[in-house]
């Protein structure tokens, strides 16, 4: 026999059936990176045609001026997609590959830096003092970073992720990463400490920016009155 204290009331059944209501699938990975990642080409691109290219890119040659550049690129779309996959808790990638690719990616700009300064190291002269130039460009890659991070983060609000902060913050990442891969064709400063401090701690600024994106938009997500 079966035991009909334990089934719900049939109001209560009822007034669920009436609630229920499709739920919009979370954004596959995949098609997230395909549409953030020609935002983040966009947006570097611009700031390129602004800018326009260091003077000493003969210098340098093709494959320190823009193989360099293709290559940070490919890695902040890499960070993209390890983002878009936190938006899948069942495929989410572990934590030590996160760390591993964040550190390989820090690496790679250091590399570049280098590999740069030592090929170009002259720098200048130029009009204004190397502090302003440090404020300019970590201010301006700041600034341009932020605007990808917004971006990303107006594709992101329908994603669902249990580490919200690592998603936001690979998000951030990969956009300052995208901004670093054109801003360095364009600054014409070669001095590691230039490159690692200004055009670095903008990278680190829009990971952070990232992190505590997420963290809100997870939020606002929980909260009841969403």
């Amino acid at each position: 026999m079966i035991d009909d204290s334990t089934k719900p009331p049939e109001a209560l059944l009822k007034a669920i059936a009436r609630d229920l209501s499709p739920v919009k699938p979370s954004p596959l990975p995949f098609p997230l990176v395909l549409r953030m990642a020609p935002l983040a080409v966009t947006v570097a691109s611009l700031i390129l045609l602004l800018i326009g290219v260091r003077r000493d890119h003969d210098v340098l040659g093709p494959l320190l001026t823009w193989g360099a550049s293709i290559a940070q690129l490919c890695l902040a779309i890499v960070l993209v997609w390890m983002a878009a996959h936190e938006s899948t808790p069942a495929n989410r990638l572990p934590k030590n590959v996160v760390y591993f690719v964040a550190a390989a990616t820090a690496l790679v700009v250091v590399a570049v830096t280098w590999l740069t300064f030592l090929t170009s190291p002259a720098s200048g002269p130029f009009r204004v003092s190397p502090l302003i130039m440090g404020i300019v460009c970590g201010i301006g890659s700041t600034f341009a970073g932020g605007i990808l991070v917004g971006l990303f983060c107006w594709v992101f609000r329908n994603s669902l992720t249990t580490r919200p902060a690592i998603a936001g913050a690979l998000y951030g990442a990969g956009a300052g990463v995208a901004i670093n891969a054109s801003w360095r064709l364009a600054c014409p400063v070669s001095t590691p400490w230039h490159a690692l401090g200004a055009h670095g701690m903008a990278v680190i600024a829009t990971a952070i920016l990232g992190a505590l994106a997420g963290r809100i938009i997870a939020a606002r997500r929980q909260s009841p009155s969403n």
